[in-house]
């Protein structure tokens, strides 16, 4: 009974128009994610250039692990199959809030810099007619008006090229990182037409067709590149 009697003693109030202008405080989202299709990070998996790693499911075109099947409408007696596939995707400290374009921003290193100067055209914010879609499409007015920023730190990194037929390193490039090896992509029936001789099995199960491409995004530190971005992105009209 005591542990309830000091509980609510902090219920919620009703608070009134001037309590709440006092309140002051800093409104946004931060964003950062983590996705992987296949593989566990930092991006370990096995396929046929991978022998040996933490996941031994992607094992080659006929595998039926680390598969990804499509099928189009009135189209159900095929399917495209991208083959021994894996991928992965992160991004880091990608803020959104509320801001004003003529206002100041955050560095990385939290320091307040006034936003860079656009070539402002106010043609993008006219209709066909010629009317402004806004109260005034001018540089101040846009520059007063809230809108919603997507916010990302600008960063970098250092590539070293290599020598003596050697691949470069690069260091640096860590705000976004993206993985994508797809060993082979074909498309596969789920029977065989008329006058063929292939093993008839689900579409998406299939390997009659073997691939016709291959593809991958990677460098050459590990199965993931490197990107590095920078930038402000101001949405208005909400």
């Amino acid at each position: 009974m005591m542990f309830l009697n000091i509980g609510s003693a902090f219920a919620l109030e009703p608070m009134d128009d001037t309590e709440m202008g006092g309140v002051t405080g800093q409104e946004g989202v931060l964003i950062s994610l983590q996705y992987y299709y296949n593989s566990r990070p930092p991006h370990e998996v096995t396929n046929d250039e991978d022998i040996g790693s933490a996941n031994a499911d992607c094992t080659g075109l006929a595998s039926l692990n680390c598969r990804l099947a499509l099928q189009l409408e009135n189209r159900d007696f095929g399917w495209l199959v991208f083959k021994n596939g894996h991928a992965s995707l992160e991004m880091n400290r990608l803020s959104l809030d509320a801001a004003f374009l003529g206002g100041d921003q955050v560095t990385e290193n939290g320091v307040s810099a006034a936003n860079k100067a656009i070539s402002f055209n106010d043609d993008k914010f006219r209709n066909e007619a010629g009317d402004c879609l806004f109260g005034d499409c001018t540089t101040s007015w846009i520059d007063n008006s809230p809108a919603v920023r997507a916010q990302y730190p600008e960063s970098g990194g250092v590539y070293t090229p290599g020598v003596a037929g050697q691949p470069g390193t690069s260091q640096g490039y860590n705000d976004v990182r993206l993985g994508v090896y797809v060993q082979g992509l074909a498309v596969e029936y789920n029977e065989p037409e008329i006058g063929e001789t292939w093993i008839a099995a689900p579409g998406w199960q299939a390997n009659n067709f073997g691939s016709f491409l291959g593809f991958e995004i990677a460098d050459n530190n590990s199965h993931q590149a490197g990107i590095a971005i920078g930038g402000n992105f101001y949405m208005y009209g909400f």
